[in-house]
């Protein structure tokens, strides 16, 4: 008995390996966003009207099944490249962190100014609004 579920599941095994050969076949970064853009659009569809989270949902879960399935695995893998070069300049952009300045804003207008680190207490005149003021940097 143990024995012929072993062949059953070894001929699917092997049913498998053989459709899947030559396809991209790879949960990437790309991939794993889609399927969790899916995931989230499908728990907060029914608060959206005219069933478009249900519909991007299913659109993005029918993409990420394409590119696994996709026998077009370089231009998968550059799809992927490119995914990952903008997520990596959206993560520089907002969680740089600039050591060398104090940021601070002017009391008067609040506009964005810095100055360098470890000078002291300085004299800061805004450019906007030229008011001058002390700071401790």
């Amino acid at each position: 008995m143990q024995g012929i579920w072993m062949q059953r599941l070894l001929k699917l095994y092997q049913k498998y390996t053989h459709f899947m050969r030559g396809r991209y076949g790879r949960i990437d970064a790309l991939n794993k966003g889609l399927l969790i853009a899916s995931f989230i659009l499908s728990l907060i569809s029914p608060w959206i009207p005219f069933a478009i989270g249900t519909l991007l949902a299913l659109l993005f879960l029918g993409t990420a099944m394409y590119r696994v399935l996709s026998k077009r695995i370089y231009p998968r893998s550059n799809e992927n490249q490119k995914f990952l070069a903008i997520l990596s300049k959206i993560k520089q952009r907002n969680f740089k962190i600039d050591r060398t300045y104090r940021h601070f804003k002017c009391p008067s207008c609040y506009q964005k100014m810095r100055a360098p680190r470890g000078k002291g207490k300085i004299k800061v005149t805004c450019k906007n609004c030229h008011t001058q003021f002390i700071k401790k940097v």
